[in-house]
């Protein structure tokens, strides 16, 4: 029996039509009990006739699934992904390959296409192992078959929304350039008449502003860091001023403009004081004595905040360990710093791209512990780590970091040649 048979017969039995009154003058209903059964194949003609009477598009004929059966599979796939963990990932990514020879040019296919390719991105960014077992990872592939179909049915936020998680992985794959032109293309198709259509705008500047700001394009994002601060203010988009402050306040710290940075630092302190999230005031707490230890040099003002930071805390966290080391070792107390140092990267994210900023912050400890072993005259073992951490941010020359670790290297090499 052919599947267009079984999904004509299954259809006309739930809507409760005879044989003849599907057939009506077009067909006997013998010819139509042939369809059904697989013996004979319908015309075009027929096959639009039939569609007709059961009140359904021909594509759900062709296809074997109708729109409501597809969106029941969306609604099963989603709460097996819900339960999250490879076996999940896997065995939604199982289910929606057996769904590929029913899916045609309806929004509910292209639901499917996205969602395979989302959840293929998500089993390569959290189980990297399990991707690898894959057969079949393209999600470029059912990214491009998802849009195609949105835009033929002219649903051009869906597309949008594809075209920012394909520039998001370009970006967590450290594809700056290529994420900037991405973004770019996007921006170009975005008409900014109302705040709903400017939030979708701002998403998308915002992985221009960290990719430019990657690449040490820092004029240039100054700009785009302006345009956005306009377009939060013209349609109050104000869930959006923390992130912008901060973005602003590590531009512009990075950049050694101060004065500018510490204006946005106050503000995201006056948004901190008036909303009562935990998660703002942690981010500000961090950002404030990384950036009075790093930037503003002030060692004894960091640990001062951080002793008030891990009186409120329950228990201890590996970042302000960090940076309590850090601390001490500017105030040249190498034995208290180092057992405070943290393995800040996590190993099994490798394969992801971090930020050059992000980077910086989490090797440049590295330096710190060669200038801990350096004030213990341990010019070895100070050497064998301040090479290693100027070799890792090397490709970011542009960062303040890599200018801090190789002036730490060139310190001890100094040292070094003296002894």
């Amino acid at each position: 029996m052919s599947m267009i048979g079984v999904k004509i017969k299954k259809l006309r039995k739930e809507k409760k039509l005879t044989l003849a009154e599907v057939a009506k003058d077009q067909m006997s209903p013998a010819m139509l009990s042939l369809i059904e059964n697989g013996k004979s194949k319908p015309s075009a003609e027929n096959l639009q006739h039939i569609a007709q009477q059961l009140q359904v598009d021909v594509n759900e004929l062709m296809v074997g699934k109708t729109r409501s059966e597809l969106k029941r599979e969306l609604s099963e796939l989603r709460q097996i992904i819900k339960k999250s963990g490879a076996a999940s990932f896997k065995k939604a990514i199982k289910h929606i390959q057996t769904l590929f020879p029913y899916l045609g040019n309806n929004v509910e296919s292209a639901d499917i296409y996205d969602l395979y390719f989302t959840t293929l991105f998500g089993l390569y960014q959290h189980y990297k192992a399990d991707y690898d077992q894959l057969e079949d990872g393209d999600w470029n592939k059912y990214a491009l078959l998802a849009s195609e179909i949105y835009e033929d049915l002219q649903m051009e936020n869906r597309v949008l929304d594809i075209h920012r998680m394909l520039a998001n992985i370009d970006y967590l794959h450290g594809n700056y350039s290529k994420t900037v032109e991405i973004v770019k293309n996007s921006l170009e198709k975005i008409d900014l008449i109302d705040s709903k259509s400017a939030q979708v705008a701002m998403k998308f500047k915002q992985l221009q502003f960290y990719s430019l700001f990657a690449i040490g394009e820092f004029e240039e994002s100054k700009q785009l860091l302006e345009e956005n601060i306009q377009l939060m203010n013209t349609y109050q988009l104000f869930n959006w001023a923390f992130e912008l402050f901060r973005m602003g306040e590590g531009l512009y710290y990075q950049c050694g403009e101060f004065d500018k940075a510490r204006e946005f630092t106050q503000k995201t302190t006056t948004l901190v004081e008036l909303f009562d999230s935990d998660y703002l005031k942690n981010e500000k707490e961090f950002s404030i004595i990384h950036n009075m230890e790093f930037y503003e040099d002030q060692p004894e003002e960091s640990l001062r905040l951080i002793e008030i930071v891990e009186k409120n805390k329950a228990k201890s966290d590996d970042t302000l360990s960090e940076l309590k080391a850090r601390c001490y070792t500017k105030l040249k107390q190498p034995k208290k710093a180092l057992p405070l140092f943290r393995q800040l990267l996590r190993d099994d994210q490798k394969h992801i791209e971090y930020h050059p900023i992000d980077v910086g912050i989490r090797e440049i400890s590295k330096s710190y512990q060669a200038l801990c072993y350096m004030q213990l005259n341990d010019l070895d073992k100070a050497l064998e780590l301040a090479e290693e951490v100027e070799r890792l941010l090397r490709k970011h020359p542009h960062t303040a970091y890599y200018q801090f670790a190789r002036g730490v290297l060139r310190d001890i090499q100094v040292e070094k040649n003296r002894g």
